[in-house]
């Protein structure tokens, strides 16, 4: 079929989504994935960098619930972020850096939203002092710029930080040393020669979170995740919440509008977007190798005495997939999914053209390793992909700013979701991180779905 090129449906609206299950996945060109045979490991971890032994949740959130696989450790909070490590300007929701490079020019140092019409950068108090937490810290949550207030110190909720509640954390048990979640430095060993630094690697603070419906290696000696070329290919939860055919809670596929168009009168319960239930349904409901997480945070208010209304938020994102393009319009449709949950709006708020993050969705992508069959324009094994372990297998897309909005002063609840659908072996990864407040917002709606920006 005929495909629109990436960069066209991103003007009309976007968001995301993943999935996984146990069958063997075939084409329309009769390729067949494999499976793995992963024996489950005893351990659990403790940060990102450790051999990993039990611990608690998130350290410093009382009201987090207890977790099969922690989000990590604090440890010794640093004072701020290393302005070399890669901190950029979470403004650029319009203009955004250099679409061939993934860079974004921090030269100025300024932060804050923008009006997404005219390209007219607006300064958010918010933003700006938003202060990183994760150049001390293996925290999962701190790798994306939430929940500092547990790292003490000069942390302190709406000042500089963004303090969570009721966290759950649910991953499977690490299996031979690896688990499907990661806090690193960077992903991948490719260096941007603009840059001279990693191109998977923080877009503020010191540290990115790595989650995946496969297994990810702990980060080497230098805080860097590489991933073997070809080892994704793994079954990272076997049975129980792992494999059920559900989407992770809260999440639901079912449309949550009776407009057929989506986004009036929700429910309150289900997809107000009424974007998942059709990428759903084409992977067969079978979703499997399921790892989220999940929270509640309050808004920033000026009646409650805060410098600045908050009216939305904003973060950044990649996305990878062993699928890719063999598989593309196939049941085996892996997803990464974002959820709100709010007084005007529930439902899915990362979405393209209408459907949300899935291999289906996301196709055509920035960065090919493997090249569809007897595709003569393709030349594949795209060296953006060194050390993901899909330089050869898949491919990914590049960097994207997705926003959201809420309004000011409520208390509303986020979900992150990445899962296999139709196997339980290709793996499909996302990279997150640069989680800001956002004083512009955005409620989507039939005429603007927010969405997702190439950075």
């Amino acid at each position: 079929m005929t495909r629109t090129p990436l960069y066209l449906l991103l003007t009309a609206g976007l968001m995301v989504g993943c999935g996984d299950s146990n069958s063997g996945e075939t084409s329309s060109a009769s390729a067949t994935e494999g499976s793995s045979d992963a024996t489950s490991s005893t351990t659990s971890p403790t940060n990102a960098t450790t051999e990993p032994t039990s611990t608690s949740p998130t350290s410093g959130n009382s009201d987090s619930a207890s977790t099969t696989d922690s989000p990590g450790t604090t440890t010794e909070a640093s004072t701020g972020p290393d302005e070399t490590t890669g901190n950029v300007d979470p403004s650029t929701t319009t203009t955004g850096p250099d679409t061939t490079t993934g860079v974004v020019d921090t030269t100025d140092g300024s932060t804050g939203g923008g009006d997404t019409t005219t390209g007219e950068m607006k300064e958010c108090p918010l933003a700006e002092a938003h202060l990183p937490c994760d150049p001390g810290s293996d925290d999962a949550l701190h790798a994306i710029g939430l929940n500092c207030t547990t790292a003490g110190n000069k942390w302190i909720d709406n000042d500089n930080a963004v303090k969570l509640a009721k966290l759950s954390f649910q991953a499977p048990p690490p299996m031979d040393g690896k688990r499907s979640w990661q806090v690193a430095k960077s992903y991948g060993t490719y260096i941007d020669p603009n840059t001279q630094k990693p191109f998977w690697s923080s877009r503020e603070g010191d540290k990115v979170l790595l989650i995946s419906s496969g297994l990810l290696p702990p980060p080497d000696g230098q805080g860097v995740v590489i991933v073997d070329d070809g080892d994704v290919y793994n079954d990272s939860g076997n049975g129980g919440q792992w494999d059920s055919d559900v989407m992770p809670p809260p999440m639901s596929p079912e449309h949550g509008s009776p407009d057929p168009m989506g986004y009036t009168n929700c429910d309150g319960k289900n997809d107000c977007s009424n974007t998942i239930l059709d990428q759903w349904d084409l992977g067969g409901g079978d979703a499997e190798d399921k790892m989220w997480f999940s929270f509640e945070l309050t808004a920033p208010a000026i009646a409650n005495g805060q410098t600045s209304d908050a009216k939305g938020y904003s973060f950044d994102f990649a996305y990878f997939s062993a699928e890719f393009p063999e598989f593309v319009d196939s049941s085996f449709n892996d997803i990464f999914v974002v959820w709100q949950a709010s007084e005007d709006y529930t439902g899915n708020v990362t979405f393209i053209n209408g459907q949300p993050l899935t291999v289906t969705a996301l196709w055509p992508i920035d960065f090919q390793g493997e090249c569809d069959f007897f595709d003569p324009n393709c030349v594949g094994e795209d060296p953006h992909l060194e050390g993901t372990g899909y330089i050869f297998e898949g491919g990914a897309t590049g960097w994207y700013q997705a926003t959201g909005g809420v309004k000011p002063g409520e208390t509303f609840l986020l979900a992150f979701g990445i899962f296999d659908m139709g196997d339980s072996t290709y793996d499909t990864t996302a990279i997150i991180d640069n989680w800001q407040w956002d004083c512009e917002g955005c409620v989507p709606n039939e005429v603007d779905s927010c969405g997702i920006i190439p950075m």
